[in-house]
Parts: C-alpha cells; sequence; structure tokens
C-alpha cells in the first residue's frame, strides 16, 4: 500500500468514528501534539474527537538521507480521542489491520511508557508500539497540560506513518516506500530534502542568530498575551522550541542551558493556558475578567507531586 493510501484510508477509519478531519499545523512543530487545535481543546472541558496528518521536524534525528528510519522530517498521523472509547486499544489494532497489517504474523508489542513535555507542562501515561522491533506509534492517556488535569480523559494516538508502512509493506527502507501506486517513490520527492534540512540544521544554520529569533518569539509572545491574544501567543512560544531544537542540534546548548529556555516557554505555556481559561469563563464579580495566576493554584501542585509519583511507578514496568 502507498504512503497516499495509507492516509487516506487512516483519514476515513477515522471520520466513520466520529473524528473531525483537520488540516495539519503550518507551523513547524517536533511533534503533532502540539497542534493548537489539540493543546486548546484538551484545555476546554469538552469531549473533542479530531484526526490530522502532521509533518514534524526534528533536526537531532537528520542524518542527511542517510539512514533507513531516522529523518529529520517525518509525517504522524495524530488521533485525539477526548471522551475515549471503551477499547480504544481495540479500535487501534483495528486501524492497523484496516492499513493492512497482518497481526497474526508480526511481532506486534505495546510498552509501557511514560509521556512527558517540559515546554507543555504535559505528561501521561500509555504504550509505545513496536512492531517487529521497530517503534512505530504511541498511544497516550493524557493527564495534564499547561498544569490543568485533563477532563474528560483525553487518549492521543499517534502514527509514525514512515516506519508503520514499513512494516506493512516489509520495506527496510523509509525511502523506498511507494508516495502513490506507480507513482515515485518517498526518496525521489524528499531524499533532497532531507539532506538538506540535516545540513542546515548541523551546518550552516547562524547560531546567534537563532538566539535573537528565540528571543524575539518569546518577547512577541508576551506582546500578544498583553493583547488578550492567547492564541497567537501559544502560535509563538511553539515556534521558540523549533529555535532550541536548532540549538540543541549545533550543540549550542548545556543540559542546564537547554531546561532554563524550555523552562521559559513553559511559563508561557502556562500563562496562555491561564488567559484562555479566564476569557471562557467570562467576567467575575464586578465586571472584571479573571487574572491570570503567576503562579500554580494549590491543585497544580498537587497534581505535579502525583506526576513524579507516577514517573516512578513508570520506570519499573
Amino acid at each position: 500500500m502507498s504512503l497516499q493510501d495509507a492516509i487516506s484510508r487512516l483519514s476515513s477509519f477515522w471520520a466513520a468514528r466520529g473524528c473531525l478531519v483537520l488540516p495539519p499545523c503550518t507551523l513547524e512543530i517536533p511533534g503533532g501534539i502540539l497542534h493548537p487545535d489539540a493543546f486548546f481543546r484538551l484545555l476546554d472541558p469538552e469531549p473533542w474527537r479530531a484526526a490530522y496528518l502532521q509533518p514534524v521536524r526534528r533536526p537531532l534525528d537528520g542524518r542527511s538521507g542517510r539512514h533507513p528510519t531516522r529523518l529529520a522530517r517525518h509525517l504522524q498521523f495524530q488521533v485525539l480521542l477526548k471522551a475515549p472509547d471503551d477499547d480504544v486499544r481495540g479500535l487501534y489494532l483495528a486501524s492497523l489491520e484496516h492499513l493492512g497489517l497482518e497481526l497474526a504474523v508480526h511481532d506486534l508489542h505495546f510498552a509501557e511508557w511514560h509521556w512527558e513535555a517540559l515546554s507543555l507542562d504535559a505528561w501521561g501515561l500509555g504504550w509505545h508500539v513496536l512492531v517487529d522491533g521497530l517503534g512505530v506509534a504511541r498511544m497516550t492517556f493524557l493527564q495534564q497540560v499547561a498544569g490543568h488535569e485533563i477532563e474528560p480523559v483525553a487518549v492521543e494516538i499517534s502514527y509514525g506513518l514512515e516506519r508503520l508502512m514499513m512494516a506493512v509493506g516489509r520495506v527496510k527502507n523509509a525511502f523506498e516506500l511507494p508516495w502513490a501506486d506507480g507513482g515515485p517513490a518517498y526518496g525521489d520527492l524528499w531524499r533532497r530534502d532531507e539532506d538538506e534540512l540535516t545540513r542546515w540544521a548541523a551546518e550552516v544554520v547562524d547560531a546567534e542568530a537563532v538566539e535573537r529569533q528565540l528571543a524575539l518569539h518569546l518577547e512577541n509572545a508576551h506582546r500578544a498575551l498583553d493583547a488578550g491574544l492567547p492564541r497567537f501567543a501559544y502560535e509563538q512560544t511553539v515556534k521558540s522550541l523549533r529555535e532550541i531544537d536548532l540549538l540543541e542540534t549545533r550543540r549550542e546548548l548545556s543540559l542546564r542551558d537547554r531546561e532554563e529556555r524550555l523552562g521559559r516557554v513553559r511559563g508561557l505555556v502556562l500563562e496562555v493556558a491561564a488567559r484562555y481559561l479566564a476569557e471562557r469563563a467570562g467576567p467575575q464579580v464586578g465586571g472584571e475578567p479573571a487574572a491570570a495566576a503567576e503562579e500554580p493554584a494549590p491543585g497544580t501542585r498537587k497534581k505535579t507531586r502525583k506526576r513524579k509519583g507516577a514517573r516512578r511507578q513508570a520506570g519499573k514496568v
């Protein structure tokens, strides 16, 4: 099966199960969960079901097109089920069969894991899915985002499309995957892009210019918040993650430097969430809008302690 057919099949599979099929986020992001329509819907109290194809960029994974499974830019098919089905794992397996993966002839393994995103102050527990030893997807029961407990429960399913279709088609190299029936291969379309993206991030990009761009994104996020534009502020924080990834790829950041910059992004994400939720709540007594809290609420601190416990538990499995 071609990648083009796989995208169509996954879209129709999840649309038939009540998901809106959305366009991808137009920003350069390192993970599909950063899509604004995922972030803000996770904060909302209403159920939500959506699916979308999302190109993601991870310059640290770039190998100039010389590695069969490591790509600086790859495709995720993302599903978000807020108030999920009772047997979401069985539903996921059905989606794999719909793609043509013969479950009986492959070694399919669900490895328990703990997912955490410092920049989003988010975490969850779930499974890392491996087919014949190759990681192809993750399924995460999301517990917290931007310091807020997610209610109702949400499940994120993230398909690594290239790796998954390598297993379906028994192909050893992602660049050999057919993009369309009788059409070009994946490598014919994007091997050159992969090479240039890797070289740009690792050899060419100017670290000082990236630092300035990072500072500009963070400044713009503050300006957007001051103007009452939490969605645009969120976009600016997401853009800043690209600059951090580039600095890390150029080996310009120590572990402490990276954590400091991600901490600044996390602080802005918390402000964005507080402003967004205050707007949803409407005016308070006296007509004044709810203020965005600078410090996490007591319930948030309690949830953080629970997260550490969950991390220790997840490390045992």
